[in-house]
């Protein structure tokens, strides 16, 4: 009986070289995916931040609509909580959300076994630092009330409560223009390797851009 000659250039499976290229690949690929893998994320977080803000600013406009043209006398957080507490759109989890940084979500705050939207409901209990935001103020300084006006493009009305975020802090300025203060800028300014805690928004503030907005 005459067996079929195997046909030339037919292998099963591998050679050894071939699965060390292919695991060294592989190795490549992850390493690079675990260094950039923050970063990613961080930029995802930065881009929804700067909408929840342009979406809060949105319904800021229309509450100024409502209102003759004037902003809220609130101040610091309330600021833009008089949102909420006005009723400028339905009370949802989703619209709550807004009130939160997306690097520091509701869930990160003490609630009390509250819902966020019971949480946010109880104007009164609402004090310092009750949301991430941080809103307008005139830190007693009433004629800071006119740079709203003057110098819209200037002045900052909302930004993160501190550097919630891995390489920037998010602001937005009357105008309603989110910008991004990059950490490795206030850490050259200051000449300190920032810590998160290390620059709060305020009129005390270091960075003369935040002293115009308040978590209080």
């Amino acid at each position: 009986m005459i067996r079929p000659r195997p046909r030339a250039g037919l292998r099963a499976g591998f050679t050894l070289l071939e699965m060390m290229v292919v695991i060294l690949i592989i190795g490549i690929l992850s390493t690079y995916l675990i260094v950039n893998v923050p970063e990613w994320t961080d930029k995802a977080k930065l881009s929804a931040c700067e909408a929840n803000m342009r979406r809060a600013y949105q319904y800021m406009v229309s509450w100024q609509a409502d209102h003759d043209g004037q902003w809220p006398k609130d101040e610091g957080s309330r600021f833009w909580l008089r949102l909420w507490k006005d009723g400028q759109f339905e009370r949802t989890a989703s619209h709550a959300k807004m009130f939160f940084c997306p690097s520091e979500p509701y869930q990160d705050f003490d609630l009390d076994d509250e819902t966020v939207i019971d949480y946010l409901n109880d104007w009164d209990a609402l004090t310092d630092g009750a949301v991430s935001y941080a809103g307008f103020t005139t830190g007693g300084d009433r004629q800071l009330r006119a740079a709203l006006r003057k110098h819209p493009g200037k002045t900052a009305i909302l930004a993160d409560g501190h550097f919630t975020h891995r390489t920037a802090l998010v602001y937005m300025t009357a105008d309603g223009v989110a910008h991004r203060l990059l950490r490795s800028e206030v850490e050259e300014q200051l000449g300190i390797d920032l810590d998160v805690d290390d620059v709060f928004p305020g009129p005390g503030c270091e960075i003369e851009v935040l002293r115009t907005v308040s978590t209080d």
